[in-house]
Protein backbone atom coordinates (compact mmCIF):
# COMPACT_ATOMS: atom_id res chain seq x y z
CA UNK A 1 0.00 0.00 0.00
CA UNK A 2 1.09 3.32 -0.33
CA UNK A 3 2.56 5.56 2.81
CA UNK A 4 1.07 8.08 4.74
CA UNK A 5 0.11 11.41 3.02
CA UNK A 6 1.64 13.34 6.24
CA UNK A 7 4.55 14.42 6.60
CA UNK A 8 6.93 14.98 9.17
CA UNK A 9 9.44 17.85 9.58
CA UNK A 10 13.09 17.34 11.34
CA UNK A 11 11.17 18.70 14.85
CA UNK A 12 8.33 16.46 14.26
CA UNK A 13 10.62 13.24 13.78
CA UNK A 14 12.55 14.02 16.79
CA UNK A 15 9.65 14.25 19.00
CA UNK A 16 7.89 11.57 17.79
CA UNK A 17 11.32 9.54 18.59
CA UNK A 18 11.00 11.38 22.03
CA UNK A 19 7.41 10.20 22.71
CA UNK A 20 7.69 7.22 21.72
CA UNK A 21 10.91 6.46 23.98
CA UNK A 22 10.62 8.40 26.80
CA UNK A 23 6.53 8.68 26.83
CA UNK A 24 5.39 5.21 25.70
CA UNK A 25 8.45 3.34 26.77
CA UNK A 26 10.23 1.50 23.82
CA UNK A 27 13.61 1.11 23.92
CA UNK A 28 15.70 3.30 21.50
CA UNK A 29 17.35 -0.18 20.38
CA UNK A 30 14.53 -2.03 19.27
CA UNK A 31 13.15 0.98 17.46
CA UNK A 32 16.91 1.11 15.43
CA UNK A 33 16.57 -2.63 15.05
CA UNK A 34 13.46 -2.38 13.44
CA UNK A 35 14.70 0.28 11.36
CA UNK A 36 17.47 -1.82 10.51
CA UNK A 37 15.50 -4.81 9.36
CA UNK A 38 13.66 -2.73 7.35
CA UNK A 39 16.36 -1.21 5.51
CA UNK A 40 18.01 -4.40 4.86
CA UNK A 41 15.24 -6.12 3.25
CA UNK A 42 14.98 -3.03 1.13
CA UNK A 43 18.63 -3.32 0.22
CA UNK A 44 18.11 -6.93 -0.56
CA UNK A 45 15.39 -6.26 -2.79
CA UNK A 46 18.36 -4.14 -5.28
CA UNK A 47 21.63 -6.22 -4.05
CA UNK A 48 20.92 -8.53 -7.21
CA UNK A 49 23.83 -10.91 -5.30
CA UNK A 50 26.45 -8.00 -5.00
CA UNK A 51 28.27 -6.59 -2.46
CA UNK A 52 27.64 -3.97 0.09
CA UNK A 53 29.40 -1.16 1.29
CA UNK A 54 27.99 0.78 4.59
CA UNK A 55 29.03 4.29 4.91
CA UNK A 56 28.29 5.04 8.38
CA UNK A 57 28.50 8.96 10.24
CA UNK A 58 29.13 9.36 14.03
CA UNK A 59 25.53 9.81 15.52
CA UNK A 60 22.02 7.15 15.32
CA UNK A 61 22.37 6.88 11.58
CA UNK A 62 25.45 5.60 11.53
CA UNK A 63 24.56 3.19 13.94
CA UNK A 64 21.58 2.29 11.62
CA UNK A 65 24.11 1.38 9.14
CA UNK A 66 26.16 -0.90 11.32
CA UNK A 67 23.07 -2.81 12.12
CA UNK A 68 22.01 -3.15 8.73
CA UNK A 69 25.43 -4.37 8.04
CA UNK A 70 25.03 -6.84 10.53
CA UNK A 71 21.58 -8.32 9.27
CA UNK A 72 22.43 -8.54 6.35
CA UNK A 73 25.91 -10.52 7.44
CA UNK A 74 23.84 -12.90 8.95
CA UNK A 75 21.94 -13.38 6.19
CA UNK A 76 25.13 -14.18 4.04
CA UNK A 77 25.17 -11.21 2.06
CA UNK A 78 29.11 -10.04 1.42
CA UNK A 79 28.95 -6.79 3.50
CA UNK A 80 31.40 -4.20 5.05
CA UNK A 81 31.17 -0.98 7.48
CA UNK A 82 33.49 1.96 6.73
CA UNK A 83 33.04 4.57 9.81
CA UNK A 84 34.62 7.57 8.32
CA UNK A 85 34.14 9.69 11.99
CA UNK A 86 36.59 9.75 14.82
CA UNK A 87 34.08 9.42 17.48
CA UNK A 88 32.18 6.16 18.25
CA UNK A 89 30.65 6.46 20.94
CA UNK A 90 26.51 5.91 22.16
CA UNK A 91 24.08 3.65 19.88
CA UNK A 92 26.97 3.92 17.42
CA UNK A 93 29.53 2.38 19.27
CA UNK A 94 27.44 -0.66 20.66
CA UNK A 95 26.59 -1.50 17.33
CA UNK A 96 29.92 -1.50 15.89
CA UNK A 97 30.43 -3.46 19.01
CA UNK A 98 28.07 -6.36 18.58
CA UNK A 99 28.17 -6.26 14.87
CA UNK A 100 31.95 -7.21 15.38
CA UNK A 101 31.43 -9.85 17.28
CA UNK A 102 29.07 -10.84 14.80
CA UNK A 103 32.32 -11.32 12.69
CA UNK A 104 31.43 -8.00 10.45
CA UNK A 105 34.23 -6.40 8.21
CA UNK A 106 34.98 -2.97 10.16
CA UNK A 107 36.91 -0.35 8.66
CA UNK A 108 37.96 3.54 8.66
CA UNK A 109 37.57 5.82 5.99
CA UNK A 110 36.92 5.34 2.34
CA UNK A 111 38.13 2.29 0.55
CA UNK A 112 39.43 2.46 -2.75
CA UNK A 113 36.80 1.25 -4.97
CA UNK A 114 32.83 -0.07 -4.65
CA UNK A 115 31.46 -1.32 -7.37
CA UNK A 116 27.80 -3.06 -5.62
CA UNK A 117 25.47 -1.35 -3.63
CA UNK A 118 26.71 1.85 -1.36
CA UNK A 119 24.79 2.41 1.73
CA UNK A 120 24.52 5.91 3.02
CA UNK A 121 24.17 5.94 6.79
CA UNK A 122 26.15 8.83 7.03
CA UNK A 123 24.43 12.12 8.63
CA UNK A 124 20.63 11.39 9.15
CA UNK A 125 17.18 13.88 9.31
CA UNK A 126 18.86 16.50 12.21
CA UNK A 127 21.58 17.61 9.82
CA UNK A 128 21.48 20.12 7.79
CA UNK A 129 23.64 21.24 4.25
CA UNK A 130 26.60 22.34 3.43
CA UNK A 131 28.82 18.88 4.33
CA UNK A 132 32.13 19.43 5.96
CA UNK A 133 34.59 17.15 6.09
CA UNK A 134 34.81 14.60 5.84
CA UNK A 135 31.47 13.77 4.65
CA UNK A 136 32.10 16.09 1.39
CA UNK A 137 34.64 14.07 0.10
CA UNK A 138 32.91 10.56 1.08
CA UNK A 139 29.64 11.91 -1.04
CA UNK A 140 31.71 12.93 -4.05
CA UNK A 141 33.24 9.82 -3.98
CA UNK A 142 30.27 7.71 -3.85
CA UNK A 143 28.64 9.24 -6.74
CA UNK A 144 31.72 8.45 -8.60
CA UNK A 145 31.37 4.97 -7.83
CA UNK A 146 29.47 2.63 -10.19
CA UNK A 147 27.05 1.50 -7.66
CA UNK A 148 23.49 1.26 -6.30
CA UNK A 149 23.38 4.06 -4.10
CA UNK A 150 20.72 3.38 -0.83
CA UNK A 151 19.84 6.17 1.31
CA UNK A 152 19.26 5.75 4.91
CA UNK A 153 16.43 8.38 6.51
CA UNK A 154 17.42 10.67 3.36
CA UNK A 155 20.61 11.39 1.03
CA UNK A 156 23.14 12.76 3.08
CA UNK A 157 23.87 16.57 2.20
CA UNK A 158 19.51 17.73 1.85
CA UNK A 159 17.59 19.23 4.39
CA UNK A 160 14.89 17.33 5.99
CA UNK A 161 12.86 20.39 5.60
CA UNK A 162 13.12 22.48 3.10
CA UNK A 163 14.58 20.69 0.28
CA UNK A 164 17.87 22.58 0.17
CA UNK A 165 20.78 21.20 -1.70
CA UNK A 166 24.49 22.44 -0.68
CA UNK A 167 27.44 21.75 -2.84
CA UNK A 168 26.69 18.09 -3.05
CA UNK A 169 24.44 15.67 -1.56
CA UNK A 170 24.39 11.94 -2.08
CA UNK A 171 22.36 11.38 -5.12
CA UNK A 172 20.14 8.02 -4.33
CA UNK A 173 18.72 5.30 -6.32
CA UNK A 174 16.64 4.20 -3.53
CA UNK A 175 16.18 6.26 0.24
CA UNK A 176 14.00 4.43 3.20
CA UNK A 177 12.89 6.86 5.71
CA UNK A 178 11.00 6.29 8.70
CA UNK A 179 7.19 6.46 9.99
CA UNK A 180 6.37 9.26 7.47
CA UNK A 181 8.19 11.40 4.58
CA UNK A 182 9.84 14.22 5.25
CA UNK A 183 8.88 17.50 3.35
CA UNK A 184 12.35 18.19 2.07
CA UNK A 185 12.43 14.69 -0.31
CA UNK A 186 9.49 16.21 -2.28
CA UNK A 187 10.64 20.01 -2.95
CA UNK A 188 13.21 21.28 -5.22
CA UNK A 189 16.04 20.69 -5.66
CA UNK A 190 16.56 17.64 -3.41
CA UNK A 191 14.04 15.51 -4.78
CA UNK A 192 16.14 15.01 -7.93
CA UNK A 193 18.43 12.81 -5.45
CA UNK A 194 16.22 10.99 -3.53
CA UNK A 195 15.18 8.04 -5.88
CA UNK A 196 12.62 5.70 -5.00
CA UNK A 197 11.29 6.31 -1.83
CA UNK A 198 10.18 4.04 0.79
CA UNK A 199 8.59 4.85 4.00
CA UNK A 200 9.23 2.50 6.84
CA UNK A 201 6.85 2.60 9.62
CA UNK A 202 9.30 1.46 12.74
CA UNK A 203 6.63 1.94 15.64
CA UNK A 204 7.43 5.94 16.13
CA UNK A 205 4.37 7.72 17.56
CA UNK A 206 3.94 10.98 17.38
CA UNK A 207 1.18 11.49 20.40
CA UNK A 208 -1.39 12.59 18.85
CA UNK A 209 -3.82 9.80 18.31
CA UNK A 210 -3.69 7.27 15.62
CA UNK A 211 -1.83 7.81 12.32
CA UNK A 212 -3.74 7.09 9.12
CA UNK A 213 -2.29 4.50 6.78
CA UNK A 214 -2.13 4.67 2.72
CA UNK A 215 -5.01 3.42 1.03
CA UNK A 216 -3.63 3.42 -2.32
CA UNK A 217 -3.82 0.42 -4.89
CA UNK A 218 -1.25 -3.04 -4.36
CA UNK A 219 2.17 -3.02 -7.06
CA UNK A 220 4.74 -5.33 -6.42
CA UNK A 221 7.39 -3.11 -4.32
CA UNK A 222 11.48 -4.01 -3.93
CA UNK A 223 12.15 -7.16 -3.58
CA UNK A 224 8.18 -8.13 -3.51
CA UNK A 225 8.41 -6.81 0.46
CA UNK A 226 6.77 -3.27 -0.25
CA UNK A 227 3.53 -2.61 -1.75
CA UNK A 228 2.43 0.41 -3.71
CA UNK A 229 2.89 3.56 -5.32
CA UNK A 230 -0.49 5.68 -5.23
CA UNK A 231 -3.27 6.59 -2.75
CA UNK A 232 -3.43 9.23 -0.49
CA UNK A 233 -4.15 8.25 3.14
CA UNK A 234 -7.82 7.57 4.57
CA UNK A 235 -8.55 11.24 5.24
CA UNK A 236 -6.59 13.00 2.93
CA UNK A 237 -5.79 16.62 3.28
CA UNK A 238 -8.98 17.65 4.01
CA UNK A 239 -10.03 14.95 7.01
CA UNK A 240 -8.63 12.51 9.25
CA UNK A 241 -4.98 14.63 9.79
CA UNK A 242 -5.74 17.44 10.91
CA UNK A 243 -3.87 21.16 9.94
CA UNK A 244 -0.30 20.54 8.98
CA UNK A 245 1.91 18.95 6.19
CA UNK A 246 1.01 16.37 3.72
CA UNK A 247 2.05 14.76 0.13
CA UNK A 248 -0.81 15.67 -2.69
CA UNK A 249 -1.66 12.46 -5.03
CA UNK A 250 -4.39 10.79 -6.43
CA UNK A 251 -6.64 10.01 -3.51
CA UNK A 252 -7.52 12.79 -2.34
CA UNK A 253 -7.99 14.25 -5.55
CA UNK A 254 -10.15 11.29 -6.84
CA UNK A 255 -12.10 11.97 -3.96
CA UNK A 256 -12.96 15.81 -5.00
CA UNK A 257 -13.38 14.90 -8.26
CA UNK A 258 -15.78 12.29 -7.81
CA UNK A 259 -17.56 14.74 -5.93
CA UNK A 260 -18.60 17.10 -8.40
CA UNK A 261 -22.15 17.18 -10.11
CA UNK A 262 -22.57 16.05 -13.52
CA UNK A 263 -24.28 19.22 -14.44
CA UNK A 264 -27.44 17.94 -17.10
CA UNK A 265 -26.66 21.24 -19.18
CA UNK A 266 -23.80 24.10 -19.79
CA UNK A 267 -25.85 26.10 -17.21
CA UNK A 268 -25.02 24.24 -14.84
CA UNK A 269 -21.56 23.83 -14.52
CA UNK A 270 -20.95 27.41 -13.94
CA UNK A 271 -19.87 30.36 -16.07
CA UNK A 272 -15.84 31.48 -15.55
CA UNK A 273 -15.00 34.74 -16.44
CA UNK A 274 -11.45 35.80 -17.17
CA UNK A 275 -10.34 39.18 -16.85
CA UNK A 276 -6.89 38.75 -19.13
CA UNK A 277 -5.90 39.17 -22.70
CA UNK A 278 -4.29 42.57 -23.13
CA UNK A 279 -3.67 44.25 -27.19
CA UNK A 280 -0.48 41.72 -28.48
CA UNK A 281 -0.66 39.21 -25.97
CA UNK A 282 -4.42 37.78 -26.03
CA UNK A 283 -2.92 34.27 -26.02
CA UNK A 284 -2.54 33.97 -22.36
CA UNK A 285 -6.24 34.20 -21.87
CA UNK A 286 -6.96 31.84 -25.07
CA UNK A 287 -5.09 29.55 -23.33
CA UNK A 288 -6.78 29.75 -19.91
CA UNK A 289 -10.21 29.73 -21.38
CA UNK A 290 -9.41 26.83 -23.59
CA UNK A 291 -8.24 24.88 -19.93
CA UNK A 292 -11.27 26.35 -18.45
CA UNK A 293 -13.71 24.40 -20.71
CA UNK A 294 -11.85 21.12 -20.61
CA UNK A 295 -11.87 21.29 -17.17
CA UNK A 296 -15.17 21.31 -17.15
CA UNK A 297 -16.42 25.06 -16.89
CA UNK A 298 -19.96 24.98 -18.60
CA UNK A 299 -19.34 28.62 -20.18
CA UNK A 300 -16.47 30.73 -20.44
CA UNK A 301 -16.71 34.53 -20.82
CA UNK A 302 -13.01 36.91 -21.44
CA UNK A 303 -13.44 40.38 -20.58
CA UNK A 304 -11.41 42.65 -23.47
CA UNK A 305 -12.77 45.95 -24.88
CA UNK A 306 -10.18 46.01 -27.64
CA UNK A 307 -11.96 45.31 -31.03
CA UNK A 308 -8.96 43.76 -32.23
CA UNK A 309 -8.33 41.57 -29.13
CA UNK A 310 -12.11 40.54 -29.45
CA UNK A 311 -11.50 39.84 -33.24
CA UNK A 312 -8.57 37.74 -32.45
CA UNK A 313 -10.08 35.53 -29.10
CA UNK A 314 -13.09 34.66 -30.88
CA UNK A 315 -11.27 33.56 -34.21
CA UNK A 316 -8.65 31.31 -31.95
CA UNK A 317 -11.38 29.63 -30.34
CA UNK A 318 -14.99 30.25 -31.20
CA UNK A 319 -16.49 28.37 -27.81
CA UNK A 320 -15.09 31.19 -25.84
CA UNK A 321 -17.00 34.28 -25.20
CA UNK A 322 -15.88 37.69 -24.97
CA UNK A 323 -17.30 41.06 -23.71
CA UNK A 324 -16.25 44.48 -22.41
CA UNK A 325 -15.62 45.29 -19.09
CA UNK A 326 -18.56 46.81 -17.11
CA UNK A 327 -20.01 47.79 -14.13
CA UNK A 328 -20.57 45.50 -12.12
CA UNK A 329 -18.21 43.31 -13.60
CA UNK A 330 -19.53 39.56 -15.26
CA UNK A 331 -22.59 39.18 -13.37
CA UNK A 332 -23.40 36.31 -14.93
CA UNK A 333 -19.98 34.67 -14.16
CA UNK A 334 -19.55 32.44 -11.02
CA UNK A 335 -15.77 32.62 -10.15
CA UNK A 336 -13.09 34.40 -11.54
CA UNK A 337 -9.70 34.35 -13.46
CA UNK A 338 -7.55 37.85 -13.42
CA UNK A 339 -4.59 38.46 -14.75
CA UNK A 340 -3.80 36.05 -17.83
CA UNK A 341 -1.98 38.15 -20.71
CA UNK A 342 -2.90 41.06 -18.86
CA UNK A 343 0.02 42.78 -19.77
CA UNK A 344 -0.73 46.68 -20.29
CA UNK A 345 -0.97 48.91 -17.12
CA UNK A 346 -4.14 50.65 -18.56
CA UNK A 347 -6.34 47.28 -18.20
CA UNK A 348 -5.18 46.74 -15.02
CA UNK A 349 -6.85 49.79 -13.56
CA UNK A 350 -9.03 48.79 -10.70
CA UNK A 351 -8.43 45.58 -9.86
CA UNK A 352 -7.27 46.26 -6.58
CA UNK A 353 -10.73 47.30 -5.55
CA UNK A 354 -11.90 43.90 -7.59
CA UNK A 355 -9.86 41.75 -5.36
CA UNK A 356 -10.92 43.36 -2.04
CA UNK A 357 -14.29 43.77 -2.58
CA UNK A 358 -15.39 41.34 -5.28
CA UNK A 359 -17.03 38.44 -2.97
CA UNK A 360 -16.68 35.43 -6.08
CA UNK A 361 -14.04 32.59 -5.71
CA UNK A 362 -10.95 34.00 -7.87
CA UNK A 363 -7.45 32.83 -8.76
CA UNK A 364 -4.90 35.73 -9.02
CA UNK A 365 -2.21 35.01 -11.53
CA UNK A 366 0.23 36.66 -13.74
CA UNK A 367 0.65 40.61 -13.55
CA UNK A 368 -2.65 41.02 -11.86
CA UNK A 369 -0.75 40.13 -8.58
CA UNK A 370 1.33 43.09 -8.44
CA UNK A 371 -2.10 44.61 -7.95
CA UNK A 372 -3.14 43.07 -4.89
CA UNK A 373 -3.24 46.32 -2.33
CA UNK A 374 -3.78 45.42 1.43
CA UNK A 375 -4.71 42.41 3.14
CA UNK A 376 -9.15 42.67 2.73
CA UNK A 377 -10.19 39.89 0.75
CA UNK A 378 -13.21 40.07 -0.98
CA UNK A 379 -14.12 36.21 -1.15
CA UNK A 380 -12.13 32.74 -1.68
CA UNK A 381 -8.99 33.77 -3.41
CA UNK A 382 -6.32 31.68 -5.30
CA UNK A 383 -2.72 33.07 -5.98
CA UNK A 384 -0.53 31.01 -8.79
CA UNK A 385 3.03 32.86 -8.15
CA UNK A 386 6.56 31.26 -10.31
CA UNK A 387 9.30 31.99 -7.76
CA UNK A 388 10.14 35.67 -9.28
CA UNK A 389 6.24 36.43 -8.80
CA UNK A 390 6.64 35.18 -5.24
CA UNK A 391 9.68 37.27 -4.59
CA UNK A 392 7.86 40.66 -5.86
CA UNK A 393 4.92 39.84 -3.94
CA UNK A 394 6.36 39.45 -0.67
CA UNK A 395 8.40 42.03 -0.99
CA UNK A 396 5.53 44.30 -1.19
CA UNK A 397 3.66 42.98 1.59
CA UNK A 398 5.79 42.14 4.43
CA UNK A 399 8.38 45.05 3.64
CA UNK A 400 11.86 43.56 3.17
CA UNK A 401 13.67 42.59 0.04
CA UNK A 402 13.12 39.17 -0.51
CA UNK A 403 15.01 37.53 -3.51
CA UNK A 404 13.62 34.85 -5.86
CA UNK A 405 17.05 33.02 -5.05
CA UNK A 406 15.48 33.06 -1.46
CA UNK A 407 12.18 31.79 -2.12
CA UNK A 408 13.74 28.87 -3.77
CA UNK A 409 16.20 28.19 -1.01
CA UNK A 410 13.07 27.64 1.03
CA UNK A 411 9.87 27.60 -0.67
CA UNK A 412 7.85 26.15 2.01
CA UNK A 413 8.76 29.45 4.03
CA UNK A 414 8.00 31.55 1.17
CA UNK A 415 4.78 29.85 0.51
CA UNK A 416 3.56 30.21 4.22
CA UNK A 417 4.76 33.86 4.22
CA UNK A 418 2.46 34.64 1.17
CA UNK A 419 -0.67 32.87 2.51
CA UNK A 420 -0.68 34.50 5.78
CA UNK A 421 0.02 37.66 4.72
CA UNK A 422 -2.63 37.32 2.32
CA UNK A 423 -5.40 35.13 3.85
CA UNK A 424 -5.76 33.53 0.40
CA UNK A 425 -4.82 29.43 -0.64
CA UNK A 426 -0.96 30.22 -2.47
CA UNK A 427 0.24 27.64 -5.32
CA UNK A 428 3.76 28.41 -5.62
CA UNK A 429 4.57 26.85 -9.06
CA UNK A 430 7.45 24.62 -9.71
CA UNK A 431 8.31 21.16 -9.22
CA UNK A 432 7.32 19.59 -6.27
CA UNK A 433 4.69 22.59 -6.10
CA UNK A 434 3.59 23.81 -2.81
CA UNK A 435 -0.05 24.54 -1.68
CA UNK A 436 -0.51 26.25 1.37
CA UNK A 437 -3.20 28.57 3.26
CA UNK A 438 -3.30 29.45 7.38
CA UNK A 439 -2.73 26.02 8.86
CA UNK A 440 -2.37 23.84 6.27
CA UNK A 441 0.17 23.11 3.50
CA UNK A 442 0.77 20.51 0.67
CA UNK A 443 3.58 19.03 -1.68
CA UNK A 444 2.48 18.10 -4.81
CA UNK A 445 4.21 14.63 -6.29
CA UNK A 446 3.13 15.49 -9.92
CA UNK A 447 4.92 17.19 -12.77
CA UNK A 448 8.29 17.86 -14.17
CA UNK A 449 10.53 19.71 -17.05
CA UNK A 450 7.57 19.00 -19.48
CA UNK A 451 5.86 21.93 -18.13
CA UNK A 452 8.59 24.05 -18.53
CA UNK A 453 7.06 26.05 -21.21
CA UNK A 454 4.94 29.27 -22.38
CA UNK A 455 1.72 29.56 -21.45
CA UNK A 456 1.09 26.48 -19.22
CA UNK A 457 0.63 28.46 -16.44
CA UNK A 458 -2.42 30.12 -17.75
CA UNK A 459 -3.88 26.60 -18.55
CA UNK A 460 -3.24 25.85 -14.06
CA UNK A 461 -4.86 29.13 -13.52
CA UNK A 462 -8.04 28.32 -16.42
CA UNK A 463 -7.90 24.67 -14.35
CA UNK A 464 -8.18 25.89 -11.13
CA UNK A 465 -10.98 28.65 -12.34
CA UNK A 466 -12.97 25.57 -13.61
CA UNK A 467 -12.70 23.84 -10.52
CA UNK A 468 -13.98 26.24 -8.50
CA UNK A 469 -17.13 27.09 -10.93
CA UNK A 470 -17.79 23.60 -10.42
CA UNK A 471 -18.35 23.52 -6.92
CA UNK A 472 -15.04 22.99 -5.54
CA UNK A 473 -13.97 25.02 -2.37
CA UNK A 474 -10.63 27.19 -3.00
CA UNK A 475 -8.17 24.69 -1.30
CA UNK A 476 -9.55 21.62 -3.16
CA UNK A 477 -9.60 23.71 -6.17
CA UNK A 478 -5.92 24.60 -5.77
CA UNK A 479 -4.94 21.32 -4.98
CA UNK A 480 -6.56 19.14 -7.65
CA UNK A 481 -5.95 21.81 -10.14
CA UNK A 482 -2.16 21.44 -9.40
CA UNK A 483 -2.09 17.46 -9.13
CA UNK A 484 -4.14 17.21 -12.49
CA UNK A 485 -1.92 19.77 -14.40
CA UNK A 486 1.28 18.03 -13.32
CA UNK A 487 0.18 14.55 -14.23
CA UNK A 488 -0.84 16.02 -17.50
CA UNK A 489 2.38 17.55 -18.47
CA UNK A 490 3.93 13.62 -17.66
CA UNK A 491 1.73 12.01 -19.85
CA UNK A 492 2.68 14.74 -22.68
CA UNK A 493 6.34 13.94 -21.76
CA UNK A 494 5.23 9.91 -22.04
CA UNK A 495 4.60 10.64 -25.53
CA UNK A 496 7.93 12.59 -26.09
CA UNK A 497 7.44 15.86 -26.33
CA UNK A 498 7.36 18.51 -24.14
CA UNK A 499 3.88 20.45 -22.39
CA UNK A 500 2.85 23.14 -26.02
CA UNK A 501 0.32 24.71 -23.64
CA UNK A 502 -2.92 24.03 -25.94
CA UNK A 503 -1.80 20.38 -26.21
CA UNK A 504 -1.33 20.33 -22.34
CA UNK A 505 -5.30 21.73 -21.99
CA UNK A 506 -6.66 18.75 -24.21
CA UNK A 507 -4.23 16.09 -22.29
CA UNK A 508 -5.94 17.78 -18.89
CA UNK A 509 -9.42 16.99 -20.41
CA UNK A 510 -8.30 13.67 -20.77
CA UNK A 511 -6.68 13.26 -17.25
CA UNK A 512 -10.12 14.15 -15.75
CA UNK A 513 -11.85 11.75 -17.82
CA UNK A 514 -9.56 9.12 -15.78
CA UNK A 515 -7.39 10.44 -12.83
CA UNK A 516 -5.04 7.59 -12.25
CA UNK A 517 -5.58 5.33 -8.97
CA UNK A 518 -1.31 5.62 -8.42
CA UNK A 519 1.55 8.00 -9.43
CA UNK A 520 5.16 6.71 -9.65
CA UNK A 521 6.77 9.47 -7.37
CA UNK A 522 4.42 8.34 -4.05
CA UNK A 523 6.35 6.73 -1.98
CA UNK A 524 5.88 3.01 -0.56
CA UNK A 525 5.11 1.92 2.67
CA UNK A 526 7.05 -0.96 4.40
CA UNK A 527 5.28 -2.35 7.81
CA UNK A 528 7.30 -4.65 8.99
Amino acid sequence: MGASSELWTRAAAAAADRHTIGAIGVPSPVLMERAALACAAAIEGVRAGRSVLVLCGPGNNGGDGVAIARILHGRGVAVRVQLLADRCEGALAEQVAIAGRAGVTIGRGLPATADGVIVDAMLGTGAAPPLRAPYLAAVAWANAASATRVAVDLPTGIDADSGAVGELAFCADLTITFERSKPGLHLTPARAFVGALVVAEIGLSAGTGELSEGTGGLSAGTGGMFAGTGGLSAGGLSEGTGPGMTLLGPGAVRGWLARLPAGAHKGERGNLGIVGGSAGTPGAAVLCGATALRGGAGLVTIVSGDPTVQAQLLALRPELMVTARGEPLLPGATALVVGPGLTRAEDRVGLAGLYADDRRPAVWDASALAEIAGAKVGGPRVLTPHPAEAARLLTARTGRPWPTAEVQADRLAAARAIAAATGAVVVLKGEGSVIAEAGRIAINVSGGPSLATAGTGDCLAGLIGALLVRGLGAWEAACAGVYVHGVAGEWLAVEGRSAVALELADAIGRVLASVPTTHPRWPRAYLG
